[in-house]
């Protein structure tokens, strides 16, 4: 959404969430950005630019379908919202051999 978002992040940006359940999207298309607009009320969207979400954490419930349920955490940006994105991946059973 920054004029020099021409690709991916680099490690850099990922680490920020290092958790091995953590999934970093680039939406070039806007897809999911499209997608949580659909799913949260308009007041919980914190970060958009050109009516579009961007630079925001989600966090979901394992096993959950997407678009069934709104995410349990959303906030952004994310490097704001990374301790407390890092802090509810906590509360959660983390797979074996972490």
């Amino acid at each position: 959404m920054l004029p020099t978002d021409w690709s991916r992040p680099g490690g850099f940006v990922q680490s920020r969430i290092p958790d091995p359940r953590a999934v970093q999207f680039w939406d070039k298309n806007h897809l999911v950005a499209k997608e949580l607009q659909q799913q949260l009320p308009s007041s919980q969207i914190c970060c958009q630019r050109n009516g579009i979400v961007w630079d925001v954490a989600a966090v979901y419930p394992k096993d959950i379908q997407w678009g069934s349920s709104a995410p349990l955490f959303f906030g952004g940006g994310v490097v704001d919202v990374a301790d407390s994105v890092r802090q509810k991946l906590s509360q959660f059973e983390q797979p074996p051999n972490l």
